[in-house]
């Protein structure tokens, strides 16, 4: 691994269309002075070649001693735009760094670069590039190269670093769905009293957590506490939907890719009921014809159903059915 990474390491260079241009008239002028034996083209063909010799040295301080962090966002949906955050740490005591850039590459793709434009000595500063993936599922970050074209955009110099870590892409949600009707929980599972959202406003109140909604913050005891709080309900849990996904592929090939089409789209379906039917305190679990989701009680975020479906992949005919308990989330 360190040997990998050594060589991740090495920093690279080239030149840019302008660096081409420039050295092809420092050539030109260089023979001009050969033949001509003319000190001020001698002269001019120093400075000329004086100036590449800055570029190299000062875009090889802009990466000395610089490390970068990246951030991955909480969530990333299919077919929506998300910020993936990378931080630069600069090292040097007394030079800053100077127009970097930081390029990702996701899944074997590179994506458009984090921009730095100047990261003082000692200091940390963040930038931000977008990223849309395009389908569901696991997605993998590796290496980031790191470049500059400072300071006279003659030479792009830089070096790879391996930043391993993945992020699992959930299904794209639709703007409205089809809500199959849900059944009460039979049995055992008869209504209970439980906080969660419900209705009714149990009394009590509860900090503030990423998906709660706007309207059920408790106002007065926020002002009173300082800090943001959620009203309590109780929650019905005899509300229950079961949702089914046909993952079996078909046998027939040439059906595959509109099957596979209309496989997607069923996802991103239920995907979005599951979603409303959470909101409206119904609990929801998710059904294949292999695999069964979490059991994700009503009010409760409804990522673990979302990241089953984002792994969910099509079953061959007659594949057995998972015989596992779902545990409630």
């Amino acid at each position: 691994m360190r040997i990998f990474r050594r060589r991740l390491g090495r920093r690279k260079f080239r030149l840019t269309r302008e660096g081409r241009a420039f050295l092809f008239v420092t050539i030109g002028v260089g023979l001009a002075a050969v033949n001509t034996a003319n000190n001020l083209l001698y002269l001019v063909l120093g400075l000329l070649l004086s100036l590449l010799l800055v570029s190299g040295v000062l875009s090889d301080l802009a990466l000395w001693r610089l490390r970068m962090q990246r951030k991955l966002p909480a969530k990333m949906f299919a077919g929506k735009r998300a910020l993936i955050e990378m931080t630069a740490r600069n090292d040097k005591r007394w030079l800053a760094s100077i127009s970097v850039e930081a390029v990702d590459e996701l899944d074997g793709v590179e994506t458009q670069p984090a921009r730095f434009l100047r990261v003082p000595p000692g200091e940390s500063v963040s930038a931000t590039y977008g990223f849309e993936a395009p389908t569901r599922g696991l997605v993998e970050l590796g290496a980031v190269r790191v470049v500059t074209r400072y300071p006279f955009g003659l030479i792009e110099k830089g070096y790879t670093i391996y930043l391993p870590d993945e992020i699992v892409v959930f299904p794209k949600l639709l703007d409205h769905a089809p809500s199959p009707p849900f059944e009460q929980m039979p049995g055992d599972a008869a209504p209970m009293h439980r906080t969660g959202r419900g209705s009714e406003f149990a009394g009590s109140v509860r900090y503030y957590r990423d998906g709660d909604e706007a309207r059920e913050i408790h106002w007065k005891r926020t002002a009173t506490r300082g800090e943001l709080v959620v009203r309590e309900r109780d929650q019905d849990l005899s509300l229950f939907v079961t949702l089914f996904v046909d993952n079996v592929r078909p046998s027939d090939a040439g059906n595959l890719e509109a099957w596979s089409e209309q496989f997607e789209q069923s996802i991103s379906e239920v995907a979005t009921a599951a979603f409303a039917y959470l909101n409206q305190g119904v609990s929801v679990q998710v059904r294949s014809s292999d695999h069964a989701s979490p059991l994700v009680l009503g009010g409760a975020p409804p990522d673990p159903i979302w990241h089953f479906l984002a792994m969910l992949r099509p079953a061959r005919a007659g594949s057995p059915p998972e015989t596992g308990k779902s545990r409630a989330a």
